[in-house]
């Protein structure tokens, strides 16, 4: 879906956001994991003054590597995804719905905002779209992961999202075999309603858009149709979701990519 000119460039940054994305998960000791990402910030800093030294950045900071629609992602949605990781590593929960809000906005936000940029867009409102659905593709991705990453320790359910609805911690990181935790279906419905709401809201700024630029964020609309009917099968199988990775088949995603116009 990304023209074949924009493909390199698309593909470096993606590659980047997911290298970053996993090191707090990947890397057990905290003090190495911090130490990847503040390589990584100052790798960054190097490059946007002509240094780059990784094959990654090397890719995107070469004379001529973008075409001339392109453009690289600014500073700042680079390095606010650094900022967001090094957090990450201390927080394997969150409090509350801001703390982990600003954490996704910096995170997934700022990378869609990034991807934006490279496939072309310029106007406020397209980058501001981007990076609202960034933060919506995180939230459906951390209900689709949520039980994976709650057995691995990770539990993206801030602490007054669990207490409103009566959902003990535990529940989630140890569920039992079979047994769905008696106040969970309002927490599904809670988290799903949340994610599909905000994808449908960005979905619904892009389309405002001059043709030109919701042509443009075409991939990322894709992927909010993919993600959309991810959730809502995991709405359809209640807990199931805690107990195993729900995923739409390869041959589903190609169609909703397909008829994405």
């Amino acid at each position: 879906m990304v023209p074949a000119a924009a493909r390199p460039g698309v593909r470096a940054w993606a590659s980047w956001w997911h290298d970053i994305s996993a090191i707090a998960f990947s890397v057990s000791d905290p003090g190495v994991a911090q130490s990847k990402l503040l390589w990584w910030q100052k790798e960054i800093e190097r490059s946007f003054d002509g240094q780059p030294q990784h094959p990654v950045t090397e890719a995107l900071f070469r004379p001529g590597a973008l075409p001339s629609s392109a453009r690289l992602p600014p500073p700042p949605c680079w390095l606010e995804q650094i900022e967001g990781q090094l957090k990450l590593v201390d927080h394997t929960r969150w409090l509350d719905e801001r703390s982990l809000r600003q954490h996704i906005e910096q995170t997934t936000g700022r990378a869609c905002e990034g991807a934006a940029h490279l496939l072309g867009v310029r106007s406020p409102a397209a980058l501001d779209s981007s990076r609202a659905l960034g933060v919506a593709l995180r939230q459906a991705h951390d209900l689709a992961r949520l039980g994976q990453d709650a057995r691995a320790g990770w539990l993206h359910v801030p602490v007054n999202v669990l207490q409103a609805h009566d959902v003990k911690a535990h529940e989630l990181v140890r569920p039992q075999s079979q047994v769905e935790p008696s106040h969970w279906p309002a927490l599904l419905a809670s988290l799903h309603d949340q994610a599909s709401s905000n994808l449908k809201a960005a979905q619904v700024a892009i389309n405002a858009l001059p043709r030109d630029e919701r042509r443009a964020l075409r991939p990322l609309r894709a992927l909010a149709r993919c993600h959309g009917q991810l959730i809502d099968r995991i709405a359809a199988s209640g807990s199931q979701v805690l107990h195993e990775r729900l995923v739409l088949t390869p041959l589903r995603k190609w169609w909703l990519t397909r008829t994405t116009f």
